[in-house]
């Protein structure tokens, strides 16, 4: 479903990223640091959010990164009674166990004739407990959810926040990135 272009493979295996740790002087590091601040600035300017983090190490904990701070959003605004996260059926398996971990109670939502999410199971999902959404898109099934203004309404119209699964930031960048057949 997602691929690591071998450019970034051997990127990844140059001496000056292969042989940096944690914990070595971080004047020794400045190039290393440099393209990780840039990466964090591209990140923002692609996914429209005032900030993003680099700090979680995999999907997972990306994740539960990411329903840390759902919760978060959702107690500052003294709002505690949200305790449920939807999740398509189609959506990666992490993400009903990254939600679990915190104690929240999993709507699982299953998808339509097409591979989408069902808008009305959606719609009979949400109400005033809805913490947010997990979404996959594409999801599991290589689909790209031709319902995605429409989830995102119906889960913001119940006060919900949507959570979009990372794992396939590869596949909308290359979709935005293909040229047009008159560039060709």
């Amino acid at each position: 479903m997602k691929y690591n272009p071998k450019i970034n493979e051997d990127t990844c295996r140059l001496p000056g990223f292969l042989y940096t740790h944690p914990l070595q002087p971080v004047e020794t590091a400045q190039g290393n640091l440099a393209l990780m601040y840039q990466l964090q600035e591209w990140l923002k300017e692609i996914s429209g959010f005032a900030a993003v983090t680099l700090q979680p190490a995999a999907g997972a904990h990306g994740e539960f990164t990411g329903v840390l701070l759902m919760r978060a959003y959702h107690h500052s605004r003294g709002d505690t009674k949200r305790v449920r996260m939807l999740i398509p059926d189609s959506a990666h398996g992490t993400n009903p166990a990254s939600a679990g971990m915190m104690g929240l109670e999993i709507v699982q939502v299953p998808s339509d004739s097409r591979g989408n999410v069902d808008l009305a199971a959606l719609k009979a999902a949400c109400d005033d407990k809805v913490l947010g959404m997990m979404l996959t898109n594409p999801n599991t099934l290589g689909l790209f959810d031709e319902h995605i203004q429409d989830v995102t309404k119906l889960v913001h119209d119940c006060g919900g926040l949507m959570y979009g699964d990372g794992a396939n930031l590869n596949a909308l960048l290359a979709s935005s990135a293909r040229p047009n057949s008159a560039s060709i």
